[in-house]
């Protein structure tokens, strides 16, 4: 095994110091590293990954297979790295696991890594992870199975690992850099819109209430039974699904649209986007002026699910995910409150049929 059993103080040690680094976590464990196969293989893959990530790449596994970030409590206000054998995780939430158990979490991700990278496209893919980032220490791998329940096993574990080598990530990846960092007039704006992005897609809500309380947890790492809750692959078809939305506003600029179409790097949808409440486009424009020049506590754009959540499994309209998130107007986001998009279009209707009844208004 890569690491010896002595290494467990130092976790336990790293993630109690005043300021908690990764990457020195990191160097210590790779200097006890006495097994001759994993130094041989980590060599190789060093030779594949080159430049600093293969040191990144060690990083990441490290902090995927023995860290979770848990909202602090009871203030339910930050998060902070523990170990998966702490304390604060029972031994029935399926999130925990023995320090062994993290440890064959590392190898199996890890044998598996080394398979991987023989090709090419995945090789560029961990590439394109190291270098556009959105969350730190993102690499593509997450579980097979959400489970919610000791019942039904470990949720971390190293028979539920598996790494994300489809065109549907990548195409995430590949929009995120080009949006970014490539040759076009707007790159300040989508870095804002990135940001909002981010929080909206990756991080918990604030939530105060219920079983399981949470606030800018990794989706991923907040309890499986939580409403919350969402794979790091769903996390990335949600960010596409939004970054392809809003790449449909109105008055999108035409040029950057050619580029992003000719590249095959847009789904498609109806022109213009528009709030699935009110059924008004919006606008590129308007969301480029509001994210340039921010009024405090005021946004004309939101983002929200179209349904409630609910933690219901393979039940897409309903949980955090790519068919049940949008961009909304301020004022639809208003309207909706906590109603499903079925009852809000309800409500709308019989608000409507009301008007005309008294005379308020008159069919055209």
């Amino acid at each position: 095994m890569p690491f010896s059993n002595e290494c467990q103080a130092h976790f336990d040690s790293a993630v109690n110091d005043e300021v908690f680094s990764v990457p020195k976590l990191g160097v210590v464990l790779l200097d006890k590293v006495t097994d001759a196969q994993f130094l041989a293989d980590y060599k190789a893959i060093s030779a594949v990954a080159s430049g600093k990530v293969d040191r990144w790449l060690l990083n990441a596994l490290v902090r995927f297979a023995f860290l979770i970030e848990l909202v602090k409590a009871p203030k339910i206000e930050t998060t902070k790295f523990e170990v998966r054998w702490a304390d604060r995780l029972s031994k029935h939430d399926p999130r925990f696991a023995t320090f062994d158990e993290c440890v064959g979490i590392f190898k199996t991700a890890f044998e598996q890594l080394k398979s991987a990278l023989a090709d090419q496209n995945n090789a560029s893919l961990m590439q394109l992870f190291r270098s556009h980032s959105l969350v730190a220490y993102e690499i593509p791998v997450d579980y097979i199975n959400r489970r919610r329940d000791r019942q039904s096993g470990a949720l971390h574990a190293s028979d539920n690992v598996k790494w994300l080598w489809t065109d549907k990530i990548r195409k995430t990846i590949e929009l995120r850099r080009f949006l970014l960092e490539g040759e076009h007039d707007h790159r300040d704006v989508f870095e804002l819109a990135y940001k909002k992005v981010c929080v909206k897609t990756y991080l918990t809500d604030r939530v105060l209430t219920g079983d399981h309380k949470t606030n800018r947890e990794k989706r991923w790492e907040t309890h499986p039974a939580s409403v919350h809750y969402a794979l790091r692959e769903t996390c990335l078809e949600v960010e596409n699904t939004l970054i392809n939305q809003l790449c449909h506003f109105a008055d999108f600029p035409p040029d950057l649209r050619a580029k992003l179409e000719t590249a095959q790097m847009l789904a498609k949808l109806n022109t213009p986007f528009c709030c699935p409440i009110t059924l008004d486009p919006l606008s590129f424009k308007d969301f480029e002026e509001s994210v340039r020049n921010p009024e405090a506590g005021k946004s004309i754009f939101q983002v929200g699910h179209l349904n409630p959540l609910k933690a219901e499994e393979g039940d897409g309209a309903s949980g955090h995910t790519a068919q049940n998130i949008a961009w909304i107007s301020s004022d639809g986001n208003r309207i909706q409150g906590h109603l499903s998009l079925e009852d809000t279009r309800r409500l709308l209707k019989r608000t409507y049929q009301n008007y005309l009844t008294r005379e308020i208004v008159k069919p055209k």
